[in-house]
């Protein structure tokens, strides 16, 4: 691996240590020449989509949102066929280690609101999947969730879980919402919106990181997502709050009737997160989605 990254740094590597409880891909930090750097090993060949991460630390770049500036991602070495990448190491921390009085985090969400407003406002060409940089393909999102919805739960049906009668009509709920808001336009959406993945810098300043998840879809399906994630870690009165506080500092279209929208795209983020806590055995959020979904079937 130090022999890899060498390739890229005439001032040789230090410092090489591995980052504990990441899911997914191995991550490392080091040091060269004085400066910080992250070394992500990917554990798929097909995840994140070639060509998607240059695209988006560009297509940032190009719209002045700050980013950690990318190195190299490749699949070309033979070494490593399911990719790396090598990005500038960020100071800070993760907002998740940050300790908030519940006023400050309040402010916390207002504030990271802007910058979701910000790249929200980036078009791409379509509803889906980022591959090769050209923005999805779909012409909308129920275009795209037809058969991304059946992928996603077929084990659902297969371990007994949901009938397909019962799965059937969340699916028919999910997709008469997604005609009602066909006038959304897709855009540059994270996909993976959570305090893990935004960096608060040592001068206040926040910036997201983790781009893997990245999609194209319309502005709400994004913050439902994000809503979702903060339904399942926060208290009650917390939920209410920050998620008030956050659209608060939010600008998007309709916004009035983000709350329709949400309560159907929750039911495909319950039934997603549904079937990867069964894949890796987490007991706590197959127990929470499931006691979410009852009221869908």
């Amino acid at each position: 691996m130090e022999t890899i990254i060498r390739k890229y740094f005439k001032h040789g590597v230090y410092n090489l240590k591995a980052f504990e409880n990441v899911p997914n891909n191995s991550v490392y930090s080091f040091e060269s020449g004085g400066e910080e750097y992250i070394f992500k090993l990917f554990r798929s060949k097909y995840w994140p989509e070639n060509d998607k991460l240059q695209f988006v630390n560009q297509t940032l770049q190009q719209h002045g949102i700050p980013c950690a500036e990318l190195i190299v991602f490749t699949r070309d070495d033979p070494a490593y066929p399911d990719g790396y990448l090598i990005e500038r190491k960020l100071d800070g921390i993760t907002a998740d280690k940050v300790t908030f009085t519940q006023e400050e985090e309040a402010a916390f969400y207002r504030k990271l609101a802007g910058i979701v407003s910000a790249f929200h406002s980036i078009p791409v060409k379509g509803f889906g999947y980022l591959g090769d940089g050209l923005g999805g393909g779909e012409e909308s999102m129920g275009a795209f969730f037809d058969g991304e919805f059946d992928e996603r739960v077929e084990s659902l049906e297969e371990k007994g879980v949901y009938t397909a009668d019962e799965l059937r009509n969340m699916k028919d709920i999910l997709m008469n919402t997604f005609r009602r808001f066909d006038d959304l336009p897709p855009v540059l959406c994270h996909g993976d919106l959570s305090t893990k993945n935004v960096m608060v810098q040592d001068s206040g300043a926040l910036v997201l990181i983790d781009w893997d998840d990245a999609m194209g879809y319309n502005w709400m399906a994004d913050i439902s997502r994000f809503t979702f994630w903060m339904k399942m870690t926060c208290g009650e009165p917390e939920y209410h709050l920050f998620r008030e506080a956050f659209l608060e500092g939010y600008h998007g279209a309709r916004k009035d009737e983000f709350d329709v929208f949400e309560k159907a795209y929750h039911i495909y983020n319950a039934l997603d997160n549904l079937v990867y806590a069964m894949d890796v055995g987490d007991e706590k959020v197959a127990a929470f989605t499931n006691e979410y979904l009852k009221q869908f079937v």
